[in-house]
């Protein structure tokens, strides 16, 4: 299978389609100068054959393979060879015997596909490669590609690699892998023996020793039955008599717990009296900041919100009138891009319609000349019934009036011809004087075009850096307006979220840098703005739970926060650092029980409700962790003073059930919430957060772009200048009576070329109209028998016509309307494109005025934001008033709140006590009960209880506690279920099918290790096959390997040989060179052009021993002189006759002997290929 023509286009420098055509089937060489792309077109043939290493044809990546990468509007590489499968059937690939040629073709597009196909038909990569090796060609191991790096590479070889060569060359690496596939099968039976092994083991052998234990299982089961009974006995004695004992205990607990009680209601009502003196003094202190503050707060927020209006309104107005002129580019744009569609649309519906008109336009005209030829016989016979004839229009005539016609066309078209002749006598001796005058007029003029000249070339500089810095002013426009209004929007969001937190100072922390480069991410913030409810209906619950702790601070460390005090805070607060603070977590089995209890729609973990981030978890759960929220107050109640959930509990509607038996609750405002308020502008928050990202973003691209805009600004500006100074040279040039001269000249050239065109279109018209006198005056002469030959003429004429037109009545309609409706298209398209044209213009104005109108409304802008500026100055500067007198009642409201905090206390403590008296009282009588529920149950309780807690009987209690008898009765009981279900009374019988199982496994491991052995024997036989090949190879190698040099180097000659004292080729191989019959010690003693010759002979014999269909060499002659390479040729020609060389060389010595030689040579920056045939072979 050789290659019989190779076709590029876009691929490296062959930006145009190139055939390399008619391949000699023996020897091609390539030459060309460097840099021509002579080496590209081996590249080629190489990226068809699939190379994956792209470092051996010069690239990185694929889009590297493509014409100038893409950037010169070409966006894909193709490559097509075609190979004549003209051969023996066991040369060709299978599946592709009946093909004579086959032609492959690949192509890649920029960050597009990469595409084969074989004979036109879409092909895998894998079923191309699959081709190609079946006929010896793997371009990812190319024996058949030689490049001058290989023979560097082969003169530094060790024998060991030289018989690598030698091992490849031969093929004998099969046997290798043979070998190894026995060896992975040997591996496989191994893991198979370690597996039965592993089951006798782990399985059988187990399995024997737990039928042996299952005997003595039974066993103990029975004795354990017998002794569970009394166990049970002693368990339900020893908590009748605990139950009796603690009947006392509690009610004596309980007198104390009243008497404790009454001294805690005499404190709590001594502090209620405080209370309410200092309620009075904040109450005084809350109406004077009510009565002197409430108006002017009111007056400076609504001259504020005025301000504001009026900000927003123009903003608004300048939003809309960019937002406006946006559009209208958008619009703009697409009209443009709708026009150049409509424009290619029109182009594209042109060039079908002089298609449609080529290949079906002459059925139309058949048609037409056929209706036409029907209406010119009718026309001819009618007039010939009337005694006249018919002109070449069909008009009914006389032959007078057909000859005095014609008499006058003649003498017209006579007359024209010599008033053109005379015309052009004076326009050649008027061109002659005119082009003797710019011979002297444009030695001036020559100075003008070489600047001229440099300035065009300039310019084209220039627009190539421009291209080159890939740079959109447009966009740059576009982001700096985008920052510009998300920056506003920012502002108004900050001013929303300032007048809430006004409101809700708690929520807002705000203190000193303590030191310069501080990280404010170390603050998280305020606990109650660190999470979000999932629902609002949660929001009361959640704050009660909270408490005071829903305005403490987090933040990352204990150190944090010693710096910000030492910095100073302007309120006091609480912080929690996430390294040293604990979480109390109600445990989720405790969570589990609650909610089996009151039903899993009644009772939340406060985690569970709202979400955060998983690094402040911490911080959220010491808030939240140790508390559950109810439905209502009954659930609240029953889980709270439940003995084994025993936790603080809240209720939907904000209700606080403590365990301690302190409840607290009563009315809300419904607006009073602050979670509330805070989840509705949270929104508020989150969109501040994503401004800043995306304001963030902009200013880096921004940044990014800005060195860019000023390389772009300079070149563009040194662009405009360029071009002003080239119109003005044109426009001088235009203006030079050289160039004035040139345009008359062109004039004169042009009425030269009319009157020529006068002149020789006139004479065959003159010579027609001459013969067609004679004709009508021989008519005239005998004019009856004239008409009756036109008679009978035109009834033939009719008959024909009728005839032609009813043989085409089937087709010419359907051509006839198919023209015309593309005629249509293309008129409809024109006007389109008209009215689109002139909408664009319309547009373009409209988007000057808007432009103007934006410049007039930023100035409205800026005077509206001061105004708005000085309005916030105003208020801040009140606020701060407010704020002092806010901090002189918050400290009076936090002295009450201390007072009613210690009463709260006070109250707690005394519920508490009131509580644990009726859980003693209740104790008390449950422990009553529970002793007549096991007196009742137990009926043998009544006569052994006097033997209850006595030493030496059943019933002695010493060293025994219910803990321990439960636990002890508990272990019985499971081991005695644990041998109930364990007991096999079967045992035997299984003991007997095991030893079976394991002696059939012992018979498979036997086998195992027959099977092994047998395929170390073939592993055996493949080392002998293999020294058998490599001995045969080596042989013939060498032979070829001397033959090729002797060729080469004309009394000279080289052998492979084993290393000294090796016995065979199979300890490596060496070279050994001999001139005359001396050998060298050495090839170091050889030149370099003689050490190349050496290696390219190696490699060639190598390739003889198991040729490929081709053989692709690429200047390998470049280190030697002209008789060598001329050597190379021959030898070539007379040792592989049988296979195709493609050969690059730069030197004629080599490339003179190829019976085909292909020059390559770069013009107009493209690579062009030239063939030429070698006729001396």
């Amino acid at each position: 299978m050789r290659i019989k023509k190779i076709e590029i286009e876009g691929f490296k420098s062959y930006s145009q389609h190139e055939a390399v055509r008619d391949l000699d089937p023996e020897f091609n060489a390539i030459t060309g100068l460097n840099g021509s792309g002579k080496s590209n077109i081996l590249d080629a043939i190489c990226f068809l054959l699939g190379i994956t290493n792209l470092a051996q044809v010069r690239v990185h990546s694929l889009n590297e393979l493509v014409y100038k990468q893409g950037q010169a509007g070409i966006s894909r590489a193709t490559v097509t060879i075609t190979f004549d499968n003209d051969v023996p059937p066991d040369k060709q690939p299978a599946g592709y015997n009946k093909y004579k040629e086959i032609v492959v073709r690949r192509q890649i597009i920029i960050n597009g596909k990469n595409s084969y196909q074989i004979n036109g038909t879409s092909a895998t990569n894998q079923r191309v490669s699959d081709m190609f090796r079946q006929v010896g060609i793997n371009v990812n191991n190319p024996h058949f590609l030689i490049m001058q790096g290989r023979i560097t590479k082969v003169l530094n070889m060790k024998p060991m690699e030289i018989l690598s060569m030698v091992e490849e060359a031969a093929g004998v690496r099969m046997y290798e892998s043979k070998k190894q596939s026995a060896l992975r099968t040997i591996e496989k039976k191994e893991c198979r023996f370690d597996e039965i092994s592993r089951l006798i083991d782990e399985e059988i052998n187990p399995k024997v020793q737990r039928l042996t234990k299952e005997r003595a299982n039974y066993l103990e089961f029975q004795e354990i039955e017998r002794t569970l009974e009394m166990l049970e006995r002693k368990l339900i004695a020893y908590d009748y008599h605990n139950s009796k004992l603690q009947i006392k205990d509690q009610e004596r607990r309980a007198a104390d717990i009243e008497q404790q009680a009454t001294k805690i209601g005499e404190d709590i009502d001594e502090l209620s009296d405080q209370v309410e003196a200092e309620q009075r003094n904040l109450k005084a202190m809350g109406e004077a900041k009510s009565k002197n503050m409430g108006p002017e707060l009111g007056k400076l927020e609504d001259a504020l919100k005025e301000q504001q209006n009026e900000q927003v309104k123009a903003e608004s107005e300048r939003d809309e009138k960019e937002a406006n002129l946006a559009e209208l580019r958008k619009t703009v744009a697409r009209k443009q891009k709708s026009l150049d569609t409509d424009k290619k649309e029109l182009e594209a519906k042109r060039r079908q319609l002089e298609r449609a008109e080529s290949e079906i336009g002459d059925e139309e005209q058949r048609g037409k000349a056929a209706e036409e030829a029907v209406t010119k016989a009718r026309q001819k016979l009618e007039a010939l019934a009337k005694g006249m004839t018919t002109d070449e229009e069909g008009r009914e005539v006389t032959l007078e009036a057909q000859l005095t016609a014609t008499r006058t066309q003649l003498s017209e078209h006579q007359t024209n011809v010599k008033k053109a002749e005379m015309r052009l006598g004076q326009l050649n001796k008027t061109l002659s004087k005119k082009r003797s005058e710019l011979q002297q007029t444009s030695r001036h003029s020559l100075s003008q075009n070489d600047s001229k000249r440099e300035l065009e070339l300039a310019i084209e500089q220039l627009e190539q850096k421009l291209r080159a810095l890939n740079f959109d002013p447009q966009l740059d426009h576009q982001l700096e307006q985008e920052r510009v209004q998300l920056a506003r929007e920012r502002g108004q969001c900050a001013q929303e979220l300032d007048r809430f937190e006004a409101r809700n100072f708690k929520l807002r922390f705000d203190y000193t840098m303590p030191y310069n480069g501080f990280d404010r991410n170390k603050v998280k913030g305020v606990v109650a703005k660190l999470f979000k409810m999932n629902e609002q209906r949660y929001a009361t619950a959640l704050e009660v739970v909270a408490g005071g702790r829903l305005f403490h601070v987090v933040i990352d460390k204990v150190k944090t926060g010693e710096d910000l005090l030492k910095a100073g805070l302007p309120r006091r607060v609480t912080m929690l650092p996430l390294d040293k603070i604990s979480a109390n977590v109600l445990d989720q089995r405790l969570i589990g029980q609650a909610k089996r209890m009151v039903g899993e729609e009644n009772v939340f973990f406060p985690g569970e409700l709202i979400e955060y981030e998983r690094e402040i978890e911490l911080a959220i759960l010491s808030v939240f962790g140790n508390c559950l929220i109810c439905g209502d107050m009954d659930q609240a109640k029953q889980l709270t003073f439940d003995r084994a959930i025993n936790c603080r509990t809240v209720t939907l509607s904000g209700e606080d059930f403590k365990p301690t038996g302190v409840l607290t609750g009563g009315f809300r405002k419904p607006d009073a919430s602050i979670l509330t308020a805070l989840n509705e502008i949270s929104g508020q928050y989150e969109r501040i957060r994503e401004l800043d990202h995306r304001i963030g973003a902009i200013e880096r691209e921004l940044a990014r772009l800005r060195p860019i805009r000023q390389q772009y600004d300079q070149f563009n500006g040194q662009l405009t200048a360029q071009r002003k100074r080239l119109d003005a040279i044109n426009e001088q040039l235009r203006n030079s009576p050289a160039e004035v001269i040139r345009a008359e000249i062109a004039q004169l050239e042009t009425e030269v070329g009319e009157a020529n065109a006068t002149i020789e279109t006139a004479k065959p018209e003159i010579e027609k109209l001459t013969k067609r006198v004679k004709e009508f005056e021989e008519r005239k002469t005998n004019e009856r028998a004239f008409q009756e030959r036109e008679r009978k003429t035109a009834q033939q004429e009719l008959e024909n016509a009728q005839k032609e037109l009813e043989q085409l009545k089937g087709t010419f309609s359907g051509i006839k309307e198919s023209l015309a409706g593309l005629r249509e298209e293309i008129n409809a398209l024109e006007n389109s494109i008209g009215q689109d044209e002139e909408e664009i213009e319309q547009m373009n104005e409209r988007i000057e005025e808007i432009g103007t109108e934006i410049a007039k409304s930023n100035a409205f802008v800026m005077e509206a934001k001061e105004k708005v500026k000085k309005a916030q100055q105003k208020l801040e500067t009140y606020n701060n008033e407010v704020r002092s007198q806010e901090k002189q009642i918050r400290a009076k409201t936090a002295e009450i709140e201390d007072l009613k905090k210690r009463v709260r206390h006070l109250e707690a403590k005394i519920e508490s006590k009131t509580r644990d008296r009726e859980e003693a009282l209740k104790n008390a009588k449950d422990f009553e009960k529970r002793a007549q529920q096991l007196e009742k149950a137990h009926n043998w309780i009544a006569e052994e209880r006097k033997h209850f807690a006595v030493e030496g009987t059943a019933y002695d209690f010493r060293n025994y506690s219910f803990e321990m008898g439960k636990r002890e009765y508990d272990e019985r009981k499971t081991r005695s279920k644990d041998l109930l279900r364990t007991v096999n009374p079967k045992a035997m019988e299984s003991l007997a099918t095991a030893e079976k199982e394991l002696n059939e496994l012992l018979s498979k491991r036997q086998q195992l290790e027959l099977d092994k052995k047998k395929l170390f024997d073939a592993i055996e036989q493949l080392d002998d096959k293999k020294r058998t090949e490599l001995l045969a190879a080596h042989k013939q190698i060498s032979e070829d390997f001397r033959s090729i040099y002797s060729t080469l180097l004309p009394g000279a000659s080289a052998t492979l040989e084993p290393p000294s004292g090796a016995e065979n080729c199979l300890s490596g191989l060496e070279v050994r060179v001999a001139f005359n019959g001396k050998h060298k010690d050495s090839l170091a003693e050889l030149s370099g052009g003689q050490r190349s010759l050496v290696a390219l002979s190696l490699i060639l014999a190598m390739l003889k021993y198991k040729p490929a269909p081709f053989y692709i060499l690429d200047e390998i002659d470049a280190a030697l002189d002209i008789s060598h390479t001329e050597n190379i040729g021959k030898m070539i020609k007379k040792h592989f006759c049988q296979s195709q060389f493609i050969v690059v060389s730069l030197k004629q010595g080599f490339f003179d002997n190829a019976n085909v030689v292909y020059r390559v040579n770069f013009r107009d920056g493209r690579s062009v290929v030239t063939r030429t045939e070698n006729r001396h072979h």
